[in-house]
């Protein structure tokens, strides 16, 4: 059985079929449906549902993710292992909509978009020296599919790029330099733009951290676009408001939503957005092809598409 952990259109819903003819397809519409379902599932699509219906599982053999990170399922990782489970995610999907999410952050931030909004409502007509994206020096924070569009976007607006990756030694890629372990902390006194893409997993918890902010000019800026928790959410609150940092933009944050009540909400140097880099979707979502074609994947015993290495965490 191929068990839906959502409501298909009829378009997706035809193209699953086509992609496993003979196979029983069911969708569950509840928690209750899903438990049972799972039961005679070989093959899960779909997050909703899952984590709470895992254990009753027998005959699981692949979950498709319907997300790019994947720690929440990874909470139940001891288990994946052990029913011997293939995890994939939704790598890949989203780059386009995250990067433009990204570029409007980063312009936002070098124009004072969100300082001029806040003088808009006070009426007050004041002229500023503002910077450009152009000639700036971005560093990124991870080296996957995400930050390699946002690398290409930057670069095509004249911003001069590097990024850091998860290995020992310095390299170069797509005209890219990128920096390893040893050396990266090195380049951030001339960082005018740090960009946060990392993954969550417990190796990456706080990598950005006030010893990692307190190397940054006063004058740089901080994006995170890719998981809460991968930045000190108030470390860089403290640093904004004591006039370390030139400002912010987060689009992820440690605490989800965030209450009325947080201080970030009064900071006017950091831009909230509340984790709409990817953006509400429905009733089409933009990851129907990839599960179609890891659906024909599997049965034809190829190998899927954005396998998650468990010991990598992504």
């Amino acid at each position: 059985m191929i068990l839906l952990m959502y409501e298909p259109v009829a378009a997706h819903l035809q193209r699953l079929r086509q992609a496993a003819p003979g196979h029983e397809i069911a969708v569950a519409h509840s928690l209750e449906e899903a438990c049972r379902f799972i039961e005679d599932a070989e093959i899960v699509l779909g997050n909703r549902y899952f984590i709470q219906s895992l254990p009753f599982a027998k005959k699981l053999r692949w979950m498709q993710s319907n997300s790019v990170g994947v720690d929440i399922i990874l909470t139940e990782k001891q288990r994946l292992l052990d029913k011997s489970i293939t995890l994939t995610c939704a790598r890949g999907v989203y780059d386009a909509e995250l990067a433009e999410h990204t570029l409007t952050l980063l312009l936002a931030l070098f124009r004072n978009l969100h300082l001029l909004r806040d003088e808009q409502r006070e009426r007050s007509w004041q002229r500023h020296r503002l910077r450009t994206l152009h000639g700036s020096r971005c560093l990124i924070l991870g080296w996957g599919s995400l930050a390699q569009e946002i690398a290409r976007m930057i670069t095509s607006m004249g911003g001069r790029v590097s990024a850091v990756r998860n290995r020992p030694d310095d390299s170069e890629e797509q005209g890219i330099t990128l920096f390893g372990q040893q050396n990266w902390q090195a380049q951030l006194p001339e960082t005018d733009a740090l960009i946060i893409c990392l993954p969550k997993t417990p190796g990456t918890h706080h990598f950005v951290n006030s010893a990692i902010l307190d190397q940054l000019p006063r004058h740089a800026f901080v994006v995170n676009i890719g998981r809460g928790g991968t930045l000190d959410d108030q470390a860089l609150l403290e640093s904004v408001r004591s006039g370390k940092l030139a400002g912010a933009a987060l689009d992820v944050f440690e605490e989800e939503p965030l209450r009325a009540s947080h201080p970030m909400w009064a900071e006017p140097g950091i831009l909230i957005t509340p984790h709409v880099g990817r953006s509400l979707e429905g009733p089409e979502f933009k990851w129907q092809p990839l599960f179609e074609e890891n659906l024909a994947r599997y049965m034809r015993g190829e190998t899927l598409l954005n396998i998650v290495d468990y010991t990598k965490g992504y």
